[in-house]
């Protein structure tokens, strides 16, 4: 079962912040990227994201569910 809610950055640097922390499979890749690529992939992410005139980012965050039942 997919489970999905809104969630909502304050602006680019609120979505930005967690990737620059390395935990994580996105945040790992990321990490271990030589700088000119990091910027490069920021860059695009920006440019990609839907940003509202006050500069927030509205963005589905999603996890996958299974209820399983013991026989």
């Amino acid at each position: 079962m997919k489970i999905e809610a809104p969630t909502r950055f304050q602006n680019f640097d609120d979505f930005w912040h967690p990737f620059t922390l390395g935990a994580g499979p996105a945040p790992g890749y990321f990490v271990n990227l030589k700088t000119t690529e990091r910027e490069k992939l920021r860059e695009k992410l920006r440019q990609g994201l839907p940003t509202a005139e006050d500069g927030s980012i509205q963005l589905n965050k999603r996890a996958w569910a299974i209820r399983g039942r013991k026989r």
